[in-house]
């Protein structure tokens, strides 16, 4: 090599290290300034999951850093796995994209789902707006008005994919002794609700309590709740059984318990793996600010939208316990709830 050939290369690499310093030195105010955030939604639109989501959009840039204006992509397919896959593997791992997709992807990777190609615990949790428990219930039209009923009677349940939708009928029905039939490959929530009020189905295999509240039917007695999917009872139905409540033995109890554990995480927003550390710490100061912001809980509360906050960092040792289950309890969750 020449000497004026050793000189260019050597000024290059000086260049190279230059920029690469100057891009570290950026202050996490001076890399959002400008810049657009996309919000991934799992789901389709009009579903709880992009309420929040939506919500979330609105008011999380007025509180980071450089202000940055986020835009909601909705992003629906096979249980927002879609989702999950396209923000581990695919979306830019800077912190300029966020998502949002089903509290089950964690246990459901956990358990071997080969729909899911990614590792939940890598996933920053930044927090969730709202965690309440998951409720399967009927149409006020269904002759199934209880467990009780559900375990002598068929009844046809709407479901999405390999969501919570299809798995808790399923192990309802392997360890407490329901007949639910499960129609799954609908989209998105709403449009099982559409089926439901159409007479399609009977009832939804899942639905957050707090995605129900706001659609009037308690007050209009359009649902009956069957059971409660979470670690303790809504105080708006003290009278509906926890599921692992109906546990028949130590062992069954201990699978419906880790069923339930997800719930926990609410709605999480959650970004790409190998974000910078100072940029999800911003992403995480933003949300607690928003969830205490007062614009933001009157506009939760026009939507009728329950605010009940989880952090970034609680949600992320949530995640931690699910995934480091006894393997015996996963394993025997598994083969009720791994898609096929």
């Amino acid at each position: 090599m020449s000497l004026k050939s050793i000189v260019k290369f050597a000024a290059a690499g000086a260049l190279a290290v230059c920029w690469g310093s100057a891009s570290m030195a950026q202050s996490v105010e001076e890399f959002y300034r400008g810049k657009t955030i996309d919000m991934i939604i799992g789901y389709t639109p009009g579903g709880g999951y992009d309420q929040y989501a939506r919500l979330v959009s609105r008011f999380l840039g007025q509180h980071m850093p450089g202000k940055p204006q986020i835009i909601p992509r909705n992003m629906p397919g096979a249980a927002s796995f879609l989702a999950a896959n396209y923000i581990y593997n695919v979306a830019p791992k800077d912190g300029t994209v966020l998502g949002m997709v089903a509290q089950s992807v964690p246990l459901s990777q956990a358990m071997g789902e080969p729909a899911l190609k990614l590792d939940s615990s890598k996933f920053p949790q930044i927090g969730s707006p709202a965690m309440d428990n998951n409720v399967v219930v009927t149409w006020k039209t269904s002759k199934i008005k209880t467990v009780t009923d559900a375990q002598k009677e068929k009844s046809i349940m709407g479901a999405t994919g390999g969501s919570t939708s299809a798995q808790f009928p399923t192990i309802m029905n392997s360890v407490l002794g329901t007949k639910f039939e499960i129609i799954t490959g609908y989209p998105g929530g709403n449009e099982i609700n559409f089926a439901m009020e159409n007479g399609e189905v009977d009832g939804r295999g899942s639905v957050n309590w707090a995605s129900v509240k706001p659609l009037g039917w308690v007050e209009k007695k359009s649902v009956n709740v069957l059971v409660q999917i979470g670690l303790q009872r809504e105080p708006d139905l003290p009278d509906v059984p926890l599921i692992f409540e109906l546990a028949q033995n130590p062992e069954d109890e201990k699978l419906l318990r880790l069923l339930s554990a997800p719930t926990a995480l609410g709605r999480p927003v959650i970004t790409t793996p190998d974000v910078p550390a100072d940029r999800v710490q911003a992403l995480r100061d933003a949300f607690d600010k928003m969830v205490v912001d007062p614009a933001f809980l009157k506009a939760a509360a026009e939507e009728g939208l329950m605010v009940r906050p989880r952090s970034g960092k609680e949600l992320q040792t949530i995640v931690d316990e699910i995934i480091s289950a006894p393997p015996k309890v996963m394993s025997r969750l598994a083969t009720f709830m791994v898609t096929k």
